[in-house]
């Protein structure tokens, strides 16, 4: 499970992947065994109370997400479903070896996160030639 990118790049594991065609460059979604520990440390009780683990929170936001959004930093993908009294997210960017880096994850209220600009929509159809596409 573990993935070890490049000896200069510490332990990875792989979460997911970002498809060409989403608004933004495709590419896998790997997090760092420290942002786990930070991931934990931070939101894991919050985690916990919607039932997942903090590895299977951040697999399932990585493989189900139906929005990204752009932030000052980097990009959000963002889960919106009828089973969450919140939505799911996590905070990505894109490292200098090409891959997205997890930066953060959690449960958030939709308020703060709908005021950032939308990336792609699952549920949108995009005109053809702009690169995106709805799935």
């Amino acid at each position: 499970m573990k993935k070890k990118i490049a000896e200069n790049y510490g332990d990875y594991i792989k979460v997911g992947e970002i498809k060409i065609g989403r608004g933004i460059k495709g590419g896998n979604i790997l997090v760092s065994n420290n942002q786990l520990v930070h991931i934990m440390a931070k939101h894991g009780v919050e985690i916990e109370k919607v039932g997942f683990s903090v590895l299977q929170f951040i697999k399932t936001i990585c493989s189900d997400y139906n929005q990204i959004r752009s932030t000052r930093d980097g990009y959000i993908l963002v889960v919106y479903s009828e089973h969450l009294s919140k939505i799911a997210i996590i905070e990505i960017n894109l490292s200098l070896d090409g891959f997205w880096e997890i930066k953060t994850a959690g449960p958030r209220s939709s308020s703060t996160i709908e005021k950032k600009a939308l990336v792609w929509d699952s549920a949108k159809r995009y005109p053809s030639g702009n690169g995106n596409r709805s799935n």
